[in-house]
């Protein structure tokens, strides 16, 4: 490690917000949807189908909103080789919907100051240190759960001026915007392919 590296705490560097805690009566048809494990996909990758309509019964923080490539994390995991749990997914696509909300099983990772870029946070929580990281704070059996510690407790080297990292920073933020915009060309022309086959077949 570089001399003017150290190790860094993710809390000294980003804030760590917890999801919207729901119930199944406010998931009706709306113009909202809330974000869930199921836009985590087994493989990696943000998955758009796993989006949720959900008309909230109360006030709404905003700090349980989320928006385009704010960074998500699974604190809870339905598959039975933790696939998904400790994982971090920046939300590329909010589809049709006007506003996120992220839900209980998930948490929100942002930034604390401007000058750190949200797309090198991304690359950093996406890579194999934190995944093995988050598996060492994982119990339960069926259904596990991501200890509140694991991302409190995660450190990593980072360097002392953040320009350090700018190149790196230009490169994670070109990419994960042209990921972003390939995934509305996509639906785009789902969209599309649904339209002519109804019209003509």
């Amino acid at each position: 490690m570089p001399l003017d590296w150290s190790y860094t705490k993710l809390v000294d560097i980003a804030n760590i917000d917890a999801g919207y805690s729901y119930t199944s009566k406010e998931l009706v048809d709306s113009n909202i949807a809330m974000a869930t494990i199921k836009n985590f996909d087994r493989t990696g990758g943000f998955n758009i189908r796993g989006f949720k309509e959900i008309k909230p019964n109360k006030i709404v923080k905003k700090e349980k909103y989320a928006k385009l490539f704010d960074i998500l994390v699974a604190h809870t995991d339905l598959t039975q080789n933790a696939d998904i749990i400790g994982n971090a997914e920046p939300i590329l696509n909010t589809s049709k919907y006007s506003k996120i909300i992220y839900s209980m099983d998930l948490v929100k990772v942002t930034p604390k100051a401007e000058k750190i870029s949200p797309f090198l946070l991304a690359l950093l929580l996406q890579g194999d240190r934190f995944k093995k990281h988050c598996l060492g704070y994982v119990n339960g059996t069926t259904v596990l759960h991501l200890s509140k510690k694991a991302l409190k407790e995660f450190e990593f080297p980072f360097p002392t001026s953040f320009s350090d990292l700018d190149n790196i920073a230009k490169f994670a933020e070109r990419n994960y915007k042209l990921i972003s915009n390939n995934m509305k060309e996509n639906q785009k022309l789902q969209n599309l392919k649904q339209v002519l086959l109804s019209k003509y077949f």
